[in-house]
């Protein structure tokens, strides 16, 4: 993968946004108390912890996304269709994850199936 599409920069932006945020929670932390505690009278203020959830999520998780793609990891792309499971029926097996399906034969090394032309 070339230096250049690597996301650097996002990386320690993202990053360095997450540190302020984390220490921003950590200075705050007993407004934060005491908001949970006047809930009690003023109800509306759940949303806040509510809010800054989202927040953290969304920054920590970006950081996250361009921290590992920046090492040159990405998350496999699956093209396989789960298989569904069908109720056990008088006590007939149902086919599994591993299992040939119709028009298939197994794979004698036992990974996945062969496709019959």
């Amino acid at each position: 993968m070339p230096h250049a599409k690597r996301p650097i920069t996002a990386t320690l932006l993202y990053g360095v946004a997450s540190l302020l945020l984390y220490a921003l929670l950590y200075i705050y932390a007993d407004q934060f108390v005491a908001w949970a505690e006047q809930t009690k009278e003023h109800k509306s203020l759940f949303l806040i912890p509510v809010v800054v959830a989202f927040v953290f999520s969304y920054f920590h998780g970006a950081f996250t996304g361009h921290f590992w793609e920046s090492l040159g990891l990405r998350a496999a792309k699956s093209g396989a269709k789960p298989v569904s499971k069908a109720g056990s029926q008088g006590g007939s097996k149902t086919a599994s994850a591993t299992s040939p399906q119709r028009g298939q034969q197994a794979n004698p090394s036992g990974n996945r199936p062969i496709a019959q032309s």
